[in-house]
């Protein structure tokens, strides 16, 4: 009978989404991306993209800064550049500027999730409609679970871990 070693499929998972996360935001495939949907644009404005569109079409200057992992002065840049392609506004209040989409800027994004969502497609090929729901439910719970166990692992002293039954009662 095999053992069940948690912290071997802990690190199996870990080792996956770091494959995820490394496939899905590579300048490769943002590039490749992009040029199905605007071939001026490069990695980091599909980026910047995303980023906006994700939160509704606006977000401020420091958060897309932030959130993209860049500095004011090169987050500048790309938004000069993307105002350039009539894709976002910069709309300065008081002293914060905020990115917003334009109309040109939406429906590019627009195009942007279409492409995201036949790659998603593309890789769930071949699954029954109930392992898609499973992988739903159980992704879903698991990005809500992030930020908590994101602030733990920051923290100097982690607490312990929950077992699953502990957390579902």
């Amino acid at each position: 009978m095999a053992v069940h070693d948690e912290n071997s499929e802990i690190d199996d998972i870990r080792d996956a989404l770091v494959r995820v996360v490394a496939e899905w935001t590579s300048g490769e495939l943002q590039v490749k991306v992009a040029a199905t949907v605007d071939d001026s644009l490069d990695a980091a404005e599909t980026r910047a993209l995303y980023l906006v569109g994700m939160n509704g079409g606006a977000l401020g200057f420091g958060q897309l800064a932030e959130r993209a992992a860049l500095s004011n002065p090169t987050t500048s840049k790309l938004i000069s550049r993307l105002s350039a392609h009539g894709l976002v506004d910069r709309v300065r209040s008081g002293r914060t500027v905020e990115v917003l989409l334009t109309a040109a800027g939406a429906e590019t994004y627009a195009r942007l999730v279409a492409a995201g969502q036949q790659m998603v497609g593309g890789a769930l090929s071949g699954w029954e409609p109930e392992e898609i729901t499973q992988f739903h439910l159980h992704l879903s719970r698991f990005v809500a679970a992030l930020p908590r166990a994101t602030r733990a692992a920051a923290s100097p002293t982690p607490p312990e871990p929950v077992s699953p039954l502990q957390e579902e009662s």
